[in-house]
């Protein structure tokens, strides 16, 4: 099959997954294969360069645009042999959260959201709604919380955005307007914060996306703390350490990371993402969560997407008591990552400087909302959010219609991709210079990343092909035709020789000879009529006969099958090529018995390792083992189990 995205999401059944403004598929923009290809190939190469370096050694990596899209499924695709009701059925049939998305009375729309500790109860003081007796956990499973979603458009049409966003933030409810792609580089945080840059093109001044990643060295006076009881691991975090002292859990090799160990404070869905990526390059990946488990615990598909291959300690990490523990793991990691918002790290003592001071070679990795300075800094940001701000929800939505938000979080995802490309170029970093590196990344870069064909050239924002209001495609020549029995097909049109094949067709003769694939530019014109051509002659006839037609003249063109949600994932577990080349995975769980999910998709060589552990970590379950290996005594972790600090898994 010919290297095009939406190629790849046809035969795929990718468009048929989200429901539009019409029946039937449409075309989704949010460019999933391509950005995960890129995110794929970027962390392989880091992760090859970073052996190089080490060892002398080269290899190769290669992947695919199916792999690509993939990488941005994890939290879409999965099936279980006993998972609980509510869980499997997520994975059959979708979401039903509703999505908290108001009209202001000035016609603007704000995307709200209301997950953070105390939101709920101040979003219903804030709109005048009736208390809540039961709470967020019990209304949402109760679907109190649909009805309250559906009736609160009521309280938002009474005032215009502006105003709704000064009340909702005064109290810390989080909320974003929404806008269009690329709208976003007008504001001045964009600026401060490098992910807009100025830049000259002949007499035009144009502020372009910035690098979504920031890789310093970190800096710190102070030397490694000492420490009376010396756990047995190596003098230096990230040297090498005696055979007999390594854990059997870290001893083989099981990738290009193998090795290196990362401590992982990161809750919700990028940053644990991140070092789950990390952990399929063969890194020994310690999950630091609370006693209780990390707030997503009670979102299974989060945890089926971003815990694999980790081990487990159950912490309370702000207790006194615990701080010889957060201390050990500190100076004895390679890397440290954390996703909390600006100012809680420092407040838990995980922060920056205290790394360099315990620990001043290690890589130290804080992926954030917004990023770590700037106006926007402290607020909550996740991917509902981050869709609307970024312009991803428009994009969706098309030409002239109400904004559609994607379902499976794919700036979440991409955000995790970006920490874990940051992370590798941090060990790089470090390898060449014997320094401690720090790395910035944030979900407000992963979102513009995502649109970062959009500019603005003398203060006018500038696009690149856009979605039509049928939300068909970007033009003639990229987008998806509707056949005469009401079925579909996707046409790609690479070529101007491509294009003057398509005048031989039936009903097709009007069509032009000027080559317009796509709207926009000097031939949006030309790329309008020739739509409007193909269109009326592709409806004289079903899809399929079309395809038929098409693919033996050395045209690009997919029939699109009609799939469900089940349909869509039986597609991709079941493929017998997916699960040859470790796409698709299968293992024991606690919990769900049989487990199969998208696998570890980076693939290189030569000698790859024996690849990532294949389990989903319990809560706790490894607390005592990696406790023992950083040298606590076992009365010293009985008195931290004992005392409620620290949970282990009962086996």
């Amino acid at each position: 099959m010919a290297d095009f995205g939406l190629l790849v999401e046809v035969r795929s059944g990718f468009c048929t997954q989200l429901a539009g403004h019409r029946p039937g598929p449409i075309f989704v923009d949010v460019r999933a294969p391509g950005m995960g290809t890129a995110a794929l190939l970027t962390s392989s190469v880091l992760a090859l360069v970073y052996r190089r370096a080490a060892t002398g050694r080269g290899g190769w990596a290669e992947t695919s645009l199916y792999d690509g899209m993939l990488a941005t499924l994890g939290c879409m695709i999965g099936r279980s042999e006993r998972a609980a009701p509510h869980i499997e059925g997520y994975w059959e049939k979708g979401s039903t959260f509703p999505n908290f998305l108001y009209r202001c009375a000035d016609g603007e729309l704000l995307q709200v959201w209301f997950g953070g500790k105390g939101m709920y109860a101040k979003l219903i003081s804030v709109l005048g709604d009736e208390p809540s007796t039961e709470g967020y956990y019990s209304d949402q499973t109760t679907g109190k919380l649909g009805e309250r979603a559906r009736h609160w458009g009521s309280f938002f049409v009474t005032r215009p955005r502006a105003q709704w966003i000064t009340l909702l933030r005064e109290v810390g409810v989080a909320c974003e307007p929404v806008l269009g792609p690329g709208e976003i580089l007008a504001d001045p945080h964009l600026a401060e914060t490098g992910l807009a840059v100025r830049c000259s093109d002949g007499p035009h001044e144009d502020v372009v996306v910035g690098s979504p990643i920031s890789v310093s060295p970190i800096s710190s006076s102070a030397t490694a703390a000492a420490y009376s009881a010396t756990p047995s691991p190596a003098a230096r975090p990230g040297e090498p350490v005696a055979e007999d002292a390594k854990p059997a859990t870290v001893r083989e090799n099981r990738g290009l990371l193998s090795g290196l160990r990362v401590v992982d404070f990161s809750a919700f869905v990028a940053g644990p993402l991140a070092a789950e990526v990390l952990a399929d390059l063969g890194a020994d990946v310690i999950k630091v969560e609370p006693p209780a488990g990390e707030a997503m615990r009670a979102a299974a598909y989060a945890v089926a997407a971003c815990q694999r291959g980790k081990r487990s300690v159950a912490l309370d990490i702000s207790a006194p008591q615990a701080r010889p523990v957060v201390e050990r793991l500190l100076s004895q990691a390679d890397v440290v990552l954390h996703n909390f918002r600006v100012g809680v790290a420092e407040r838990l003592g995980i922060d920056a400087a205290t790394v360099a001071r315990l620990n001043p070679r290690a890589v130290y990795c804080h992926a954030s909302a917004f990023g770590s300075t700037g106006p926007r800094a402290k607020f909550p940001g996740n991917d509902a959010l981050m869709e609307a701000v970024t312009g991803t929800e428009r994009a969706i939505g098309g030409d002239g219609n109400d904004p559609i938000a994607a379902t499976w979080i794919p700036i979440d995802i991409t955000g995790g991709w970006l920490a874990a490309a940051g992370m590798l170029a941090g060990l790089y970093a470090r390898g060449a210079g014997d320094e401690g590196q720090q790395v910035a990344t944030s979900l407000l870069g992963a979102g513009i990343l995502l649109h970062s064909g959009a500019f603005l050239r003398d203060g006018e924002l500038v696009t690149g092909p856009t979605l039509d209001g049928a939300q068909t495609g970007y033009g003639p020549g990229y987008r998806i035709y509707r056949g005469s029995d009401g079925n579909w097909f996707a046409l790609v049109v690479p070529s101007p020789e491509a294009w003057l094949r398509l005048r031989d067709l039936p009903g097709a003769a009007p069509l032009a000879q000027t080559y317009a694939p796509l709207r926009g530019g000097p031939a949006d014109a030309a790329a309008r009529a020739a739509e409007a051509v193909l269109e009326a002659a592709f409806a004289a006839a079903p899809a399929a006969a079309w395809v038929d037609r098409l693919q033996p003249l050395g045209l690009l063109a997919e029939l699109i099958a009609p799939l469900d949600r089940d349909g869509f994932r039986r597609g991709i577990l079941d493929d017998p090529v997916n699960r040859q080349l470790g796409r698709v995975t299968a293992y024991q769980t606690a919990d769900w018995g049989q487990f199969e999910q998208i696998g570890p998709l980076l693939r290189s060589g030569p000698d790859a390792g024996a690849g990532p552990r294949l389990m989903l970590p319990g809560i706790g379950e490894h607390t005592n083992q990696v406790l023992s290996e950083l040298g606590f005594s076992a009365a010293e972790i009985t008195a931290l189990l004992d005392a409620k600090l620290a949970a282990q898994l009962a086996h």
